[in-house]
């Protein structure tokens, strides 16, 4: 059953999205980067707006900017159920056990951290996307998110074969992670994605018309979870 997530800015992106059918509603800033956090002021006014209505996670940023960042405040929101903090810069990094103790301090906090795999790795200097999955088997992680780092590149699909996807997130599931594919993904890139390993498909341009410095709009998150529906996946 692959569940649509929408990226939303603002309490009216949210309104369309949960209009269109979305699933979940994750919260995020796309001028601050690929997983720009909100203001914790927005955060507040859109899960306030959802009431329970939809599941809820955020953008966080950096891992490398986690200690001193204002997304820190996101900790304070009751209702986001999940952070997510990209790996970008990592590559030469200590960035294993800086993760674990991000980790440790969200979950203190009462929200899971999603493991973020950059699939264009080399274009993040993040760590590769083998590693990252290791990383989230050992440390028992509930999600993994994988996603593109340079949005004014190609598709998921562009960076990383689909054949390599469905093991990699075979492999995940086996271990009881939760899987979640993103990264410019269009209505005909959903459609090769192997949507038989794959838990959540996560959008913003899509949802937007292409643009994702647009509005979200709920008919193309409605045409997006009927495309869903159509392959028998919901």
């Amino acid at each position: 059953m692959t569940q649509l997530l929408v990226s939303v800015r603002n309490v009216a992106e949210a309104d369309a999205a949960l209009r269109g059918g979305a699933d979940w509603i994750d919260l995020k800033e796309p001028i601050n980067g690929p997983l720009g956090a909100v203001d914790a002021s927005v955060a507040h006014e859109i899960v306030a707006r959802l009431s329970g209505r939809a599941k809820v996670s955020a953008a966080a940023g950096e891992l490398l900017d986690w200690p001193t960042s204002s997304a820190r405040e996101l900790l304070q929101v009751e209702g986001i159920s999940q952070l997510k903090l990209g790996l970008a810069q990592c590559r030469d990094q200590k960035w294993r056990d800086d993760w674990l103790a991000a980790q440790r301090e969200i979950a203190a906090a009462g929200k899971d951290l999603v493991a973020v795999i950059y699939a264009d790795d080399v274009a993040a200097h993040s760590p590769a996307p083998a590693n990252v999955a290791a990383l989230a088997i050992d440390a028992q992680c509930r999600w993994l998110l994988i996603d593109t780092f340079d949005k004014r590149s190609g598709t998921l699909l562009e960076c990383l074969a689909a054949a390599e996807l469905s093991a990699m997130f075979q492999r995940l599931r086996q271990h009881r992670v939760t899987t979640a594919a993103a990264g410019r993904l269009t209505a005909a890139a959903i459609a090769e994605l192997p949507l038989e390993a794959v838990d959540v498909v996560a959008v913003r341009s899509a949802a937007c018309g292409g643009d994702r410095a647009g509005m979200v709009c709920a008919s193309h998150v409605a045409a997006l979870r009927q495309q869903l529906q159509a392959v028998g996946t919901i």
